[in-house]
């Protein structure tokens, strides 16, 4: 009978521990209130560990992100193939600003990157027309991005999780882009040189015209992993109200 007794508080006491195991990673500390000041600090102090990625929590690498395949065509027929691709710098990010109220997070960050590969791209890029293939880097210094995030409590097996509902970004590039790109001009070197000086001169209008669909790519890549973050964390381990 004692043996048994001993069996039953064992199995209450493991089910208590299983219920109760902590999910999120050691550094993630929950703000009480959500008060801004402490939002920027945890996020300013999670984003070098978290851009490592979170293997139990299927969050993969960020810094380096990396991506096998981009296929897009851009404003004025630019076709662009990128593979290999390799992006770094998150790691580096600093919180200008974080703001959680209603469900509804504002994050800012200002950010230098620089992102490495493979390129094949046919068209015209303002008024001049390419057909490079070669290798690819660009330096974004200061890119300020302001980060809008719509949460939804969603409740599974009685335990409150953050989904997110939907995202949007916006950016700023307060520094400046360097392009370094060979073979613009398969076979005429000097014209490919010509080229590339004339897009680092006017890298602002490259931007303009065709900066925000390429974000909008890399950070769709980034942000499955935001997604896979919050809705495998329980709510409470990240705030207290």
């Amino acid at each position: 009978m004692f043996a048994y007794t001993v069996f039953i508080i064992t199995l209450v006491v493991l089910q208590s521990c299983v219920s109760y195991a902590r999910v999120a990673p050691d550094y993630i500390t929950p703000c009480v209130g959500l008060k801004s000041a402490c939002l920027k600090k945890n996020i300013q102090e999670t984003i070098p560990r978290f851009v490592k990625g979170i293997p139990s929590l299927a969050v993969n690498s960020t810094d380096p992100l990396t991506y096998d395949y981009v296929n897009v065509e851009l404003p004025g027929g630019l076709k662009i193939e990128f593979k290999d691709g390799v992006l770094k710098g998150l790691r580096n990010c600093l919180v200008n600003e974080a703001k959680f109220q209603n469900n509804d997070a504002d994050v800012e960050l200002t950010c230098n990157v620089t992102i490495k590969g493979k390129y094949k791209a046919q068209g015209q890029i303002l008024i001049i027309s390419i057909n490079g293939d070669g290798d690819a880097k660009l330096k974004i210094t200061d890119l300020n991005l302001k980060i809008k995030l719509k949460f939804i409590d969603n409740v599974r097996d009685g335990v409150t999780y953050y989904d997110v509902k939907d995202y949007k970004v916006n950016y700023n590039i307060n520094g400046k882009v360097q392009f370094a790109l060979t073979n613009l001009f398969k076979g005429n070197p000097e014209l490919g040189q010509t080229v590339l000086t004339f897009l680092n001169e006017n890298w602002k209008l490259v931007d303009a015209e065709f900066g925000k669909p390429l974000v909008d790519i890399v950070i769709g890549i980034a942000f499955k992993n935001v997604q896979k973050f919050f809705s495998n964390i329980p709510k409470d381990e990240l705030v207290v109200l």
